[in-house]
């Protein structure tokens, strides 16, 4: 689910687009690997009761290696350690969402992982009580505002339960034009029912769906063919459809992995 939402009010500008010097050397500085996996480390900058992150490795998001894409998406991942989310199920959806986006000419670039401690009252989502005018949460807010200001974007929220909506996962996407942006601008969360739900095609990815949807700015659509944003839950596949793919390739969340030649 997709909500293209509008800044009002004077919210503070967030300039998500790049990695301030100190939470750069923080994601670069990865502890010495452990058995082949590398270490979490502190993340301080976050306001979580506890918070650990790391910069996923190539290898990782790639077994096989990345291929060569023209453009790289940079986010963030973040799991609740007090729910059944866990480092490997969360890189699992990584993988699949490398795989799928790769199909438009997409790969991941930074990308990190974080392991946070949430406070009971956030680990699951109370939509009952959303905001009347965007729709969105308290708790969405509350969590997005305790992610460090130059956190990559989109920032996937992976939580526990859900209540108040038929919805298992929603991502909040703003007009590009617009400068100023809420805490939650180009964020999403995604429960744990969501990531079990039986699916037809086991390539598929909620986080995949999700980040999709930040990054065409579009919503669902139908057709008989099963893909990656239809709006029917049996139809979801990992297929993307070609104007989905154009959309997608356009996103200002996107930069080039290649400079362009004159």
């Amino acid at each position: 689910m997709f909500k293209l939402l509008r800044a009002r009010g004077r919210e503070p500008v967030r300039h998500l687009g790049s990695l301030s010097g100190r939470v750069l050397s923080l994601v670069l500085a990865c502890f010495a690997p452990l058995g082949g996996e590398p270490l979490f480390q502190e993340w301080p900058e976050a306001g979580f009761r506890s918070a650990e992150m790391r910069r996923l490795q190539v290898r990782e998001m790639y077994p096989a290696g990345r291929p060569a894409l023209r453009h790289l998406m940079d986010a963030t991942v973040v799991f609740d350690r007090g729910t059944p989310w866990s480092a490997a199920r969360a890189l699992r959806q990584i993988r699949k969402t490398a795989s799928i986006l790769s199909a438009c000419g997409v790969g991941l670039g930074t990308v990190i992982l974080a392991r946070v401690e949430m406070e009971k009252g956030f680990r699951g989502i109370d939509a009952s009580d959303s905001d009347p005018v965007t729709g969105v949460p308290p708790a969405v807010r509350r969590l997005a505002e305790l992610l460090p200001p130059e956190t990559p974007r989109p920032v996937a929220l992976l939580i526990g339960a859900v209540r108040g909506t038929s919805s298992l996962a929603v991502s909040y996407g703003f007009p590009a034009s617009r400068d100023l942006r809420p805490p939650y601008a180009d964020t999403a969360w995604i429960s744990y029912r969501s990531h079990w739900l039986p699916r037809r095609d086991e390539a598929y990815s909620p986080l995949a769906h999700e980040f999709a949807h930040l990054l065409c700015r579009c919503g669902h659509s139908g057709g008989s063919a099963r893909h990656l944003l239809h709006r029917a839950r049996n139809f979801l596949s990992s297929a993307v459809l070609a104007e989905d793919c154009e959309r997608i390739r356009s996103s200002p969340l996107l930069r080039l992995a290649i400079p362009q030649s004159n």
